[in-house]
Protein backbone atom coordinates (compact mmCIF):
# COMPACT_ATOMS: atom_id res chain seq x y z
CA UNK A 1 0.00 0.00 0.00
CA UNK A 2 0.93 3.41 -1.12
CA UNK A 3 1.98 5.60 2.36
CA UNK A 4 0.76 8.85 0.37
CA UNK A 5 -2.37 7.49 0.06
CA UNK A 6 -2.55 6.02 3.78
CA UNK A 7 -1.85 9.64 5.16
CA UNK A 8 -4.51 11.17 2.89
CA UNK A 9 -7.18 8.91 4.75
CA UNK A 10 -6.25 9.46 8.02
CA UNK A 11 -6.14 13.18 7.17
CA UNK A 12 -9.80 12.15 5.58
CA UNK A 13 -10.50 10.69 8.96
CA UNK A 14 -9.08 13.23 11.08
CA UNK A 15 -11.47 16.01 9.29
CA UNK A 16 -13.98 13.94 9.22
CA UNK A 17 -14.21 12.26 13.13
CA UNK A 18 -12.53 15.24 15.17
CA UNK A 19 -15.58 16.86 16.24
CA UNK A 20 -17.02 13.83 17.31
CA UNK A 21 -14.06 12.97 19.16
CA UNK A 22 -13.80 16.23 20.54
CA UNK A 23 -17.33 15.36 21.81
CA UNK A 24 -16.57 12.04 23.44
CA UNK A 25 -13.50 13.57 25.45
CA UNK A 26 -15.49 16.56 26.78
CA UNK A 27 -18.34 14.34 27.62
CA UNK A 28 -16.05 12.48 29.83
CA UNK A 29 -14.71 15.67 31.64
CA UNK A 30 -11.72 16.20 29.33
CA UNK A 31 -10.43 19.84 28.90
CA UNK A 32 -10.74 21.07 25.07
CA UNK A 33 -6.77 21.20 25.49
CA UNK A 34 -6.13 18.31 26.37
CA UNK A 35 -8.64 16.14 24.00
CA UNK A 36 -7.21 18.10 21.15
CA UNK A 37 -3.85 16.61 22.25
CA UNK A 38 -5.22 12.80 22.52
CA UNK A 39 -7.25 13.08 19.30
CA UNK A 40 -4.01 14.59 17.61
CA UNK A 41 -1.48 11.43 19.32
CA UNK A 42 -4.68 8.78 18.16
CA UNK A 43 -4.12 10.31 14.44
CA UNK A 44 -0.71 10.03 14.41
CA UNK A 45 -0.58 6.77 15.99
CA UNK A 46 -3.23 5.80 13.43
CA UNK A 47 -0.35 6.85 10.92
CA UNK A 48 2.31 4.93 12.51
CA UNK A 49 0.04 1.74 12.70
CA UNK A 50 -0.11 1.63 8.98
CA UNK A 51 -4.07 0.94 8.49
CA UNK A 52 -5.13 -0.50 5.10
CA UNK A 53 -8.42 1.86 4.25
CA UNK A 54 -9.91 -0.84 2.39
CA UNK A 55 -10.27 -3.97 5.21
CA UNK A 56 -12.27 -1.35 7.47
CA UNK A 57 -15.96 -1.99 6.64
CA UNK A 58 -17.30 1.10 8.93
CA UNK A 59 -14.11 3.76 9.35
CA UNK A 60 -16.40 5.14 12.23
CA UNK A 61 -17.15 2.50 14.35
CA UNK A 62 -13.94 1.12 14.53
CA UNK A 63 -12.37 4.47 14.99
CA UNK A 64 -14.73 5.75 17.62
CA UNK A 65 -14.08 1.83 19.59
CA UNK A 66 -10.09 2.56 18.89
CA UNK A 67 -10.34 6.24 20.42
CA UNK A 68 -12.29 4.73 23.42
CA UNK A 69 -9.57 2.71 24.04
CA UNK A 70 -7.08 5.72 23.72
CA UNK A 71 -9.04 7.57 26.38
CA UNK A 72 -9.03 4.69 28.87
CA UNK A 73 -5.40 3.61 28.54
CA UNK A 74 -5.19 7.45 29.12
CA UNK A 75 -7.14 7.69 31.95
CA UNK A 76 -5.50 4.70 33.46
CA UNK A 77 -1.93 6.31 33.21
CA UNK A 78 -3.18 9.59 34.64
CA UNK A 79 -4.88 7.69 37.80
CA UNK A 80 -1.75 5.68 38.40
CA UNK A 81 0.29 9.03 38.55
CA UNK A 82 -1.79 9.75 41.37
CA UNK A 83 -1.19 7.06 43.54
CA UNK A 84 1.94 6.97 46.02
CA UNK A 85 4.29 4.25 45.91
CA UNK A 86 3.92 2.20 48.77
CA UNK A 87 7.49 1.65 49.31
CA UNK A 88 8.14 5.33 48.92
CA UNK A 89 5.95 5.52 52.21
CA UNK A 90 7.59 2.58 54.06
CA UNK A 91 11.50 4.08 53.22
CA UNK A 92 10.02 7.25 54.68
CA UNK A 93 8.61 5.70 57.93
CA UNK A 94 10.84 3.30 58.69
CA UNK A 95 12.09 2.41 62.01
CA UNK A 96 15.48 3.80 61.77
CA UNK A 97 18.69 1.41 63.20
CA UNK A 98 20.09 1.35 66.62
CA UNK A 99 23.21 3.31 65.40
CA UNK A 100 21.30 5.78 63.45
CA UNK A 101 19.55 6.82 66.81
CA UNK A 102 22.35 6.57 68.58
CA UNK A 103 24.10 8.83 66.12
CA UNK A 104 21.20 11.10 66.28
CA UNK A 105 20.63 11.08 70.07
CA UNK A 106 24.77 11.90 70.28
CA UNK A 107 24.42 15.26 67.60
CA UNK A 108 21.26 16.23 70.04
CA UNK A 109 23.31 16.51 72.61
CA UNK A 110 25.93 17.97 71.15
CA UNK A 111 23.54 20.53 69.94
CA UNK A 112 21.84 21.17 73.17
CA UNK A 113 25.68 21.78 75.15
CA UNK A 114 26.31 24.32 72.41
CA UNK A 115 23.25 25.84 72.70
CA UNK A 116 23.33 25.75 76.77
CA UNK A 117 26.84 27.39 76.44
CA UNK A 118 25.62 30.19 74.05
CA UNK A 119 22.32 30.48 76.22
CA UNK A 120 24.69 31.16 79.41
CA UNK A 121 27.00 33.81 77.64
CA UNK A 122 23.60 36.06 77.36
CA UNK A 123 23.35 39.03 79.35
CA UNK A 124 21.02 37.96 82.29
CA UNK A 125 18.40 40.05 81.22
CA UNK A 126 18.07 38.31 77.92
CA UNK A 127 18.57 34.98 79.89
CA UNK A 128 15.50 35.97 82.02
CA UNK A 129 13.16 36.55 79.51
CA UNK A 130 14.05 33.77 77.26
CA UNK A 131 13.68 31.75 80.24
CA UNK A 132 10.66 32.65 80.90
CA UNK A 133 9.25 32.77 77.58
CA UNK A 134 10.48 29.40 76.25
CA UNK A 135 10.37 27.14 79.86
CA UNK A 136 7.81 28.60 81.70
CA UNK A 137 6.14 29.46 78.44
CA UNK A 138 4.31 32.73 79.64
CA UNK A 139 3.19 35.48 77.41
CA UNK A 140 5.04 39.04 77.05
CA UNK A 141 2.04 40.92 79.05
CA UNK A 142 2.78 37.94 81.99
CA UNK A 143 6.16 38.59 81.60
CA UNK A 144 6.30 42.61 81.97
CA UNK A 145 4.26 41.53 85.12
CA UNK A 146 6.24 39.21 86.88
CA UNK A 147 9.50 41.22 86.03
CA UNK A 148 8.61 45.00 86.25
CA UNK A 149 9.45 45.64 82.51
CA UNK A 150 7.70 47.04 80.08
CA UNK A 151 6.03 45.06 77.33
CA UNK A 152 8.45 47.02 75.06
CA UNK A 153 11.19 45.58 76.98
CA UNK A 154 10.79 42.37 77.25
CA UNK A 155 10.55 42.44 73.15
CA UNK A 156 13.81 43.91 72.91
CA UNK A 157 15.29 41.81 75.10
CA UNK A 158 13.84 38.49 73.59
CA UNK A 159 15.24 39.74 70.38
CA UNK A 160 18.18 40.69 71.43
CA UNK A 161 18.52 37.33 73.30
CA UNK A 162 17.78 35.43 70.28
CA UNK A 163 20.02 37.34 68.06
CA UNK A 164 22.63 36.73 69.93
CA UNK A 165 22.33 32.89 70.44
CA UNK A 166 21.76 32.70 66.48
CA UNK A 167 25.01 34.78 66.32
CA UNK A 168 26.72 32.33 68.52
CA UNK A 169 25.76 29.17 67.25
CA UNK A 170 26.48 30.48 63.98
CA UNK A 171 30.14 31.40 64.76
CA UNK A 172 30.42 27.51 66.33
CA UNK A 173 29.35 25.75 63.85
CA UNK A 174 31.20 27.39 60.55
CA UNK A 175 27.93 29.47 59.72
CA UNK A 176 25.26 26.82 59.91
CA UNK A 177 22.22 29.06 59.47
CA UNK A 178 19.74 28.61 62.41
CA UNK A 179 17.00 31.25 61.47
CA UNK A 180 14.15 28.86 63.25
CA UNK A 181 16.20 29.07 66.73
CA UNK A 182 13.01 30.48 68.46
CA UNK A 183 11.11 27.30 67.37
CA UNK A 184 13.55 24.73 68.61
CA UNK A 185 14.22 27.18 72.20
CA UNK A 186 10.81 25.33 73.54
CA UNK A 187 11.63 21.97 72.40
CA UNK A 188 15.28 22.37 74.03
CA UNK A 189 13.18 23.89 77.33
CA UNK A 190 12.01 20.28 77.69
CA UNK A 191 15.65 18.45 77.40
CA UNK A 192 16.43 20.77 80.35
CA UNK A 193 18.37 23.26 78.18
CA UNK A 194 18.15 25.88 81.48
Amino acid sequence: MNVAVNTNQVQCWYEAFRSHFMAMGLKLGYRNEEISDIIGQFFLDLLEKNIDPQTLNNPKAYLSVAFRRKLVDHYRISRKKCFIDADKILEEFSVPSVQDTLEQIQANAELISQIRKAYQKLPDRCQKVIYLKFYKGLTTEQIAEQTGLTKRSVYNNLFEGVKLLRKELNRQFSGFQFPAIVSILPLLAADGLF
